[in-house]
């Protein structure tokens, strides 16, 4: 007993271990967002700034699943403006894929892809098997958290906040879109997981469309639509087991909201 409990033990610890870095200080980076800037570590920390890395693949649930929550801490700290740096690095994707992905997700702070902006070799050097990981590094260049899950904005707010962050205004068309169209939302999503048809529930108020993405951010069921005080079938039998993100738009075509549902049909 005492054996099967130390082997238990031991997967719990390993599985925590491998969602972390090992390192204690920062290794200094220099990367290329999917937009053509370039990014320095040493720069950020040498500025003062606390510094919040999302490392991310563009095809885990998880990831589809915190990316808006993270960019909503991201806003709240001003869009790097204040003396908070977001920054996500992807492992694995090119720079059309993470474009993708950050589009569907509704990702707004400086992403690097794997292949082309050298996401890839700062992941090996951070020793990142797990993913999303979300660590933060103080300007002296300590890793303060090796690990923040979960990465939910209240979550990432208190944290961050706890450490020095001070919250900014995103003067940016994003913040100014998301006060316009705060209404337009995606209330529910049931059953979950999905079978044949996923009931979805929404409060727009004039007509509006849904889509249903793959997690590597290809269009699957497009032109869903949405009507003001009802509720939305969705068919998903045709979908194969596993994590899918649905997109609401508003009349004009502008993504409004997204959520990620499972679909489990054998």
């Amino acid at each position: 007993m005492r054996s099967l409990l130390n082997i238990l033990i031991f997967l719990l610890v390993s599985s925590v271990l491998h969602g972390q870095t090992a390192l204690d200080t920062a290794v200094n980076f220099t990367v290329k967002d999917i937009n053509g800037l370039t990014h320095h570590l040493n720069d950020y920390l040498e500025q003062d700034k606390i510094v919040v890395i999302d490392f991310f693949t563009i095809t885990c649930g998880p990831c589809i699943t915190y990316a808006p929550l993270i960019n909503e801490s991201y806003t709240h700290f001003g869009c790097n403006t204040s003396n908070v740096v977001f920054l996500g690095i992807n492992w694995g994707a090119d720079n059309a894929g993470v474009a993708n992905f950050g589009d569907v997700c509704g990702v707004h702070y400086p992403e690097v892809s794997g292949t082309e902006g050298n996401g890839n070799n700062v992941a090996a050097d951070y020793g990142i098997i797990s993913y999303p990981t979300v660590i933060l590094i103080l300007p002296d260049s300590y890793i303060a958290e090796k690990y923040i899950w979960p990465p939910s904005t209240e979550h990432l707010d208190s944290i961050i906040s706890a450490y020095g962050g001070i919250g900014g205004t995103c003067n940016t068309p994003v913040s100014c879109k998301d006060e316009i169209i705060g209404f337009n939302r995606i209330l529910s999503l049931f059953p979950m997981p999905a079978q044949t048809l996923l009931t979805c529930t929404t409060s727009v108020f004039s007509p509006s469309s849904m889509e249903v993405y793959s997690l590597a951010g290809n269009l699957l069921i497009p032109g869903i639509k949405v009507l003001p005080s009802s509720s939305t079938l969705i068919p998903t039998e045709n979908l194969s087991d596993g994590y899918y993100l649905i997109v609401l738009r508003s009349a004009e075509g502008t993504i409004t909201d997204r959520k990620p549902f499972m679909v489990q049909n054998h």
